[in-house]
């Protein structure tokens, strides 16, 4: 099953952060894909934070997901991508919802 996500969580609320990596690494050691996690509102905001910059470099190291910031949220928030993200739009959202069988968000 391939699975795209919805990042909408601050980096404040570790609990949710938490949740959204233990349902990566649970979903990936059953044999699911994730093909992208989309950071919108506050979820960008996760992209400048230390901590969780480098637990994003090992999702996307671990299951070649496409990490993107909002483009709107980025724009919003003055927030630039780093490697491993990118910014992109909701099309791009649209579309791996589209390709996705399920989308979990995490706000």
């Amino acid at each position: 099953m391939e699975i795209s996500l919805i990042i909408r969580t601050s980096p404040e609320n570790e609990h949710r952060l938490a949740m959204a990596h233990r349902f990566i690494k649970t979903a990936t050691e059953q044999g699911h894909t994730i093909r992208q996690c989309f950071f919108q509102s506050e979820g960008v905001l996760t992209a400048t934070q230390p901590k969780q910059l480098t637990e994003w470099r090992r999702v996307a190291e671990d299951t070649q997901a496409e990490l993107l910031l909002c483009s709107q949220a980025a724009e919003e928030h003055a927030i630039s991508a780093q490697d491993p993200f990118r910014i992109g739009g909701l099309g791009a959202l649209v579309e791996a919802a589209v390709r996705s069988d399920r989308v979990v968000s995490f706000v």
